[in-house]
């Protein structure tokens, strides 16, 4: 019987991804992608929310199931990219026009919904396939 390998996942180097690793709560969350550039305005335009509910968020945890999945779908993608960015790289990369994206920033087709095509971006840029 052949058996195929898991693909490995990257071990969480930094002291930043541990802790997004770790993060269970929505505050927890919050606090933990801001150590990776993402301030509260980013943070709420990816999860297509107002900064004020990001605040909530952090003061209580309470969080809605729609905006639990995207902030969820976000650190997703923050840890994809840790794979190969310092924590600033991955709040840059969040932040600028992507090719991939038709020059939209990856924040921003979060925003819509689009957590696919935004893992798929990141996936290409890990993987190299990015030009």
């Amino acid at each position: 019987m052949l058996k195929t390998a898991k693909p490995e996942r990257a071990p969480l180097t930094t002291k930043e991804a541990q802790r997004l690793g770790r993060a269970v709560e929505a505050s927890q969350l919050v606090t933990a992608l801001r150590l990776f550039g993402l301030k509260q305005w980013a943070i709420a335009r990816a999860t297509g929310t107002s900064e004020r509910t990001v605040g909530n968020w952090k003061r209580t945890s309470a969080i809605r199931p729609q905006n639990a999945d995207r902030l969820w779908g976000l650190r997703e993608i923050v840890l994809l990219l840790h794979r190969t960015l310092t924590p600033r790289g991955v709040g840059q990369w969040m932040n600028a026009p992507n090719r991939l994206l038709k020059g939209r920033r990856p924040v921003e087709v979060l925003a819509e919904g689009s957590l696919e095509a935004v893992r798929e971006a990141a996936e290409a840029y890990v993987e190299g396939d990015y030009v």
